[in-house]
């Protein structure tokens, strides 16, 4: 009965001792990350994860969308009573940009989600609200949706300087009217000139007026177009002036004159004259 024994304990001893009974157990797949509002251990607010919305397919992936800007916003507002609040119109503008860009919610929803992953961690609110009070314009950077595709009416101010600023894209075409049958003088003892400005007095080259360039007079109705950059292009408009954006920016007009005290308009009994302003997208360069 030795020998069997003996022959027992070895195999058995051989099999305790072989490489497969000290191999570790495999880990099965990690879990999927989390959807949806989750918190980790140890921090003191939730955060929203979005879903991979590449895996989704075109319907969920709108919905999915949808729901991601609405439970950011929650959480930008203090709706949520964790203690993040930011400023509401910063919230209210990256709302309205991402609703007109609904494919940049998906981006933003994955940078939305660290940087609440910072605060939740313990960190300051401060970095995430700087993120989001330049989010907007970093999203339109280069775009234009401020065209100029209406019509403005006003009436003109001699009293003044530059007026009514108005946004406008590259590429829009607006046409500037004024009324010419209205009067007024730029001096004590001048013409009576219409915003047509005064012939005989050319401001060309004269670095005084705003308006120095060819074709500029002394009262003359002023357009100026400032880009986003900085640039400014002024031009003699007169009573009608066609004009086409170079790039984005901003135009806004006046008459052409260096003092305004002594500026009035003409009167004839109880009826003054007042020159009105129109500015209207110019339609097939006319």
């Amino acid at each position: 009965m030795a020998a069997p024994l003996r022959l027992i304990s070895a195999a058995l001893l051989l099999a305790l001792c072989s490489p497969a009974a000290f191999a570790k157990k495999k880990k099965g797949p990690p879990p999927p990350p989390p959807v949806g509002w989750h918190r980790e251990e140890l921090w003191k607010m939730d955060c929203y994860y979005p879903p991979d919305y590449a895996k989704l397919e075109e319907g969920d992936r709108r919905k999915a969308r949808a729901t991601a800007i609405t439970e950011m916003v929650k959480q930008w507002g203090g709706q949520r009573e964790d203690g993040v609040k930011f400023s509401e119109s910063s919230v209210e503008t990256v709302e309205n940009t991402l609703l007109g860009r609904p494919e940049a919610i998906e981006g933003v929803s994955r940078q939305n989600l660290d940087a609440c992953k910072a605060v939740a961690a313990g960190g300051s609110t401060d970095a995430w609200g700087e993120w989001l009070r330049t989010l907007s314009g970093k999203l339109t950077a280069g775009e234009c949706v401020a065209h100029l595709d209406y019509t403005m009416f006003d009436y003109l101010d001699i009293g003044t300087g530059w007026q009514r600023p108005l946004p406008i894209c590259k590429g829009d075409k607006v046409v500037l009217i004024g009324s010419s049958k209205d009067k007024f003088r730029v001096t004590e003892k001048g013409p009576w000139i219409t915003v047509a400005g005064d012939p005989a007095a050319s401001t060309s080259s004269n670095g005084e007026f705003p308006c120095n360039v060819e074709g500029c007079t002394v009262g003359i109705l002023t357009l100026r177009f400032v880009s986003t950059e900085g640039v400014e292009l002024i031009k003699p408009a007169g009573a009608r002036f066609i004009f086409e954006a170079p790039e984005n920016g901003e135009i806004s007009y006046r008459i052409n004159d260096t003092t305004f005290f002594d500026n009035v308009w003409f009167k004839q009994g109880s009826i003054e004259d007042h020159s009105s302003i129109e500015i209207s997208p110019a339609s097939g360069g006319n």
